[in-house]
């Protein structure tokens, strides 16, 4: 009979096993990483300098991963798009809803005049985003899924926005066709950025952001504390 070596050693129970090596958190950040790198690159060279093999050095990351995070350019894309242009804006929509679900001295000229001081953030109303928004805006036109999410975001928007000036003008008794006052408003805010971002001595953010209380002041009454 031939003798057989000593057993190995069990696992001791209750012994750790080795972490998974792509976890939920690492994907996050490698997502977050992709969308940085990419916004950077649209920043410097527009929609020319985003390319796969651009960001992925930019990322420090192997091609591979934004196909597998964004399936493709035109996902990582949209991406892009929510953190520039909307992501200020939304995170102040969503701020409004919790403070009016959690306390009830959240007037709706409160919400409507935080919704307004959002878009004219020195994160939102930044010369630093020029070059990426006019990117953006450009290929909108010619790029379907971008102008889908773009749609989906702008009527998102509008719509909240119309709901805070009408929670504003009804109860004062004013008349006001709220879904276009929020799309004027929305184009005035466009506006604005763009001629300041173009000549910075045409106005200041301050006037901008007077310019657009302005236009919601004179359909639904004062905003802006005395």
């Amino acid at each position: 009979m031939t003798e057989t070596g000593p057993a190995p050693e069990k696992r001791k129970r209750g012994a750790k096993k080795s972490p998974p090596r792509f976890s939920r958190e690492q994907a996050d950040v490698r997502r977050s990483m992709l969308i940085e790198a990419a916004t950077r690159c649209l920043s410097v060279g527009g929609i020319g300098a985003f390319t796969i093999d651009r960001i992925c050095k930019e990322a420090g990351v192997s091609r591979g991963l934004i196909n597998h995070h964004f399936e493709g350019l035109d996902g990582l894309l949209v991406e892009v798009y929510k953190s520039s242009l909307y992501a200020s804006v939304n995170n102040q929509i969503a701020e409004a809803k919790r403070r009016r679900a959690e306390t009830s001295d959240w007037s709706p000229q409160a919400a409507l005049a935080a919704l307004v001081h959002s878009n004219f953030s020195p994160d939102y109303f930044s010369r630093e985003n020029l070059l990426i928004w006019l990117s953006l805006w450009g290929e909108i036109a010619v790029n379907p899924r971008l102008k889908a999410a773009h749609r989906e975001l702008y009527d998102a928007y509008r719509v909240e926005l119309a709901e805070d000036i009408a929670a504003v003008a009804v109860p004062r008794g004013r008349q006001v066709d709220a879904p276009t006052l929020a799309r004027n408003f929305i184009a005035l805010v466009d506006g604005l950025w763009l001629e300041w971002c173009l000549d910075e001595s045409v106005l200041t953010p301050q006037a901008a952001e007077a310019a657009g209380f302005e236009m919601l002041e004179a359909q639904v009454g004062p905003l802006r504390d005395s």
